[in-house]
């Protein structure tokens, strides 16, 4: 049974194991923390509104360590992701001014200001 499933007209793909689905292919441009979130809010994709930024464990769930450059699950149907930085929606519970941000060339997960202007989001609809 596959994991990953394309909808939404190809636009999308639905992650069976989570129930999320994610942009099939995510916008490239770096962004600042919130407006990696406003962009999220404001998309469309396969003519559905309804997006927003993942929460770190989100995006964690996509992640193979066994992979790299990026570092998801061989024979996954994405296109475009980065091997680089992607922010989540979730705030560093003890400096509030970090976010949490995952580098898909390996996996590797970590905190950064909000005020850097240099990572991408990856829209994500349903879940919690």
């Amino acid at each position: 049974d596959k994991r990953f499933v394309l909808v939404l007209d190809g636009a999308a793909v639905l992650d069976k194991e989570t129930g999320l689905v994610w942009e099939k292919s995510p916008d490239t441009t770096l962004r600042y923390w919130d407006d990696a979130v406003f962009y999220c809010y404001d998309k469309v994709v396969g003519g559905r509104k309804g997006w927003r930024l993942p929460t770190i464990e989100e995006l964690e769930s996509l992640i193979d360590t066994t992979q790299s450059d990026p570092a998801l699950p061989s024979g996954h149907p994405f296109q475009n992701v980065q091997s680089g930085y992607y922010w989540s929606s979730t705030t560093h519970a003890s400096i509030p001014s970090f976010a949490w941000i995952v580098f898909m060339g390996n996996g590797y997960v970590d905190s950064i200001s909000k005020s850097y202007n240099s990572f991408c989001a990856w829209p994500v609809r349903g879940g919690q």
